[in-house]
This record gives structure tokens, sequence and C-alpha cells, in this order.
């Protein structure tokens, strides 16, 4: 159910990050509503509906950003497996710490997808160096927007997840 209800929030966040863009960016600048919802799956989802969830956010950032197909899938899938692996070794479960790896994780998709584009397409065509400042802005916009991210998919959670008697939080 898990997954199900991220990509339908994450629908929702898209649907409202591109009015944000369009009416107060211009396009100028960007921000990443989506990639919080990747990063709290690796927080906090199992590893196969997380992997699953993070799939079909990715899918959806490939549909509407018009990226070659499975670009942003395959990154979604790896900032969820980055995330998991950060999660191991240090304890990020903070709003603080939330934020930070947020914004962290929305500029390595957005590194990532910039030099893996440049690998495929014509080198007319191919996005420049000088797009490294845009995701430096928009890694600081994504941050600074996360914990109220994370607060509603903890919201989220506590709807549609049945607590078990006898174990501790």
């Amino acid at each position: 159910m898990r997954p199900l209800i991220t990509f339908l929030f994450a629908l929702l966040l898209a649907s409202l990050q591109a009015g944000l863009l369009r009416y107060l960016g211009g396009g100028a600048v960007s921000i990443s509503l989506v990639l919080p919802c990747v990063v709290y799956l690796g927080l906090f989802a199992g590893n196969v509906e997380g992997a699953i969830g993070a799939a079909a956010v990715g899918y959806l950032l490939d549909l509407l950003a018009g990226t070659p197909k499975g670009l942003m899938t395959f990154l979604a899938v790896g900032c969820f497996l980055v995330c998991r692996l950060v999660a191991g070794a240090v304890e990020v479960r903070s709003r603080t710490a939330f934020a930070v790896l947020s914004g962290l994780t929305a500029f390595l998709a957005g590194l990532g997808a910039l030099f893996l584009t440049r690998l495929v397409v014509p080198a007319e065509a191919a996005p420049g160096g000088r797009l490294v400042w845009r995701l430096l802005v928009e890694a600081l916009l994504t941050a600074s927007v996360s914990p109220l991210i994370r607060a509603a998919m903890r919201w989220l959670d506590g709807l549609f997840t049945r607590e078990e008697a006898g174990l501790l939080r």
C-alpha cells in the first residue's frame, strides 16, 4: 500500500511543483518536491516496498521531466539505495538531517541526470556545466521545504499503517 500512496502523494507534489515553477520562478530557478519522498522511503520504508515506491516516483519524474525514459527511474532507485546506505551508517532521522540528506539527494540526482544526459545526446544539444549553480540553488530550496514533506509523509504513514501490539517505537 505504501508505494501506491507515495506515488499518489508524489503526483500531487509534482502538480504543486509545476504550478510553483510556472508562476513563482518562471523557469529561472527550480525546486524538487518529489525527491524528498524518495529520501523518506529510503529512511523509513522496507527494502521491497521502498524500491518499488522509488521506481514509481522515478517513473513519474520521467513522464514529467521529458528526459530519456528510464533516466529518472534509475536515478530515483539509486537515490533510494544511497539513502539506505547513509541511514545504515549514520543517524539521519531528525528533521535537520532529513533536510540535509534531501538537499544532497536533489543535487546528486540533478548532477547524475546532467552527466548521463551529456553522454547520450548530441554535443550541440547537451546541457552545459553552467547548470551546476542552478542545481545548487535547487538543492538548497529542496532542503528548505523537505521537513514539511517529511511531516506530510509521516502523517500519511500514520493513516495507512496499523500499529502492532507489543512493539516499541
